[in-house]
């Protein structure tokens, strides 16, 4: 039986970003629910505290993982131009706690990957990083699907949830606030997984998604964890306290593109 053919369920974690207090607990979330894939779209690394022991995690847990433009920004200093000021500092703090396996480890992951017919990948389909999709108009949207082939493409990079459809003609747009969704057979989608570790939609609860391909269904998990312990450990490890703040609130951004265009701007 062909890859493709075979139904699973699996976990779509990303962005964990050195939050491994996230990542335990998410992962816990997931033993219980019964999945038999997990998944991690990229931005491991990069304002949390703990980026080597999340990494020592994934591998030891055999997580297929993906490149980020966090760990991009950590193999290549070419990468940091499009970073803010602040990212700099908390990347370079970063690179203080990696080892040298990890940089390795790092330098060897793919910039997509394909899971029984559905195409991983950190920021746009199909192998871009550094795109952001809420960044994207609706007609940037309609190309990237009707430049590729994916039936159906999971994203992480924005730090939030969002489903995009397609039919050929129309996009519809989701901003998953529901528990369960049905995905129709007829459309192709776009999947934003939201964040495991900096969560930037308002709610500061670790967010990811599983994907049943046999019901053609998503269920959006959501998962309380220990904030201050993480935010304590940044402050405690050097980071900025900007890294620490922002993950109390969710760090709700401004308005973008995407959600501007359906009157949403949360």
């Amino acid at each position: 039986m062909s890859e493709k053919a075979r139904t699973m369920r699996i976990a779509v974690i990303s962005d964990i970003h050195g939050n491994l207090e996230a990542l335990v607990r998410c992962l816990d979330d997931i033993e219980r629910s019964g999945v038999d894939q997990i998944v991690n779209l990229g931005d491991a690394v990069g304002y949390g505290p703990q980026p080597e022991e999340v990494l020592v995690l994934l591998e030891k847990m055999d997580i297929p993982n993906i490149l980020g433009n966090h760990e991009m920004a950590v193999i290549n200093r070419d990468y940091r131009s499009d970073f803010s000021p602040q990212a700099i500092i908390s990347l370079e703090q970063t690179l203080k706690y990696l080892t040298s396996a990890s940089l390795l480890y790092i330098k060897n992951l793919p910039y997509y990957r394909e899971m029984i017919g559905a195409l991983m990948v950190h920021g746009c389909p199909p192998d871009l990083p550094t795109i952001y999709l809420n960044h994207m108009s609706f007609s940037e949207i309609k190309e990237t699907f009707a430049s590729n082939s994916f039936d159906i493409a999971f994203a992480g990079h924005t730090h939030r949830l969002m489903l995009m459809g397609y039919d050929g003609k129309d996009l519809q747009f989701d901003p998953l606030q529901q528990e369960t969704i049905k995905l129709e057979p007829d459309y192709r989608y776009i999947v934003n997984v939201g964040a495991v570790g900096q969560p930037r939609d308002g709610d500061p609860r670790a967010k990811y998604a599983i994907w049943d391909s046999h019901r053609n269904t998503l269920e959006i998990r959501r998962v309380a964890y220990d904030i201050s312990r993480t935010a304590n450990l940044i402050i405690k490890r050097g980071f900025l306290r900007r890294d620490a703040d922002r993950l109390f609130s969710g760090d709700c951004p401004k308005q973008n593109k995407l959600t501007r265009a359906v009157g949403n701007d949360r």
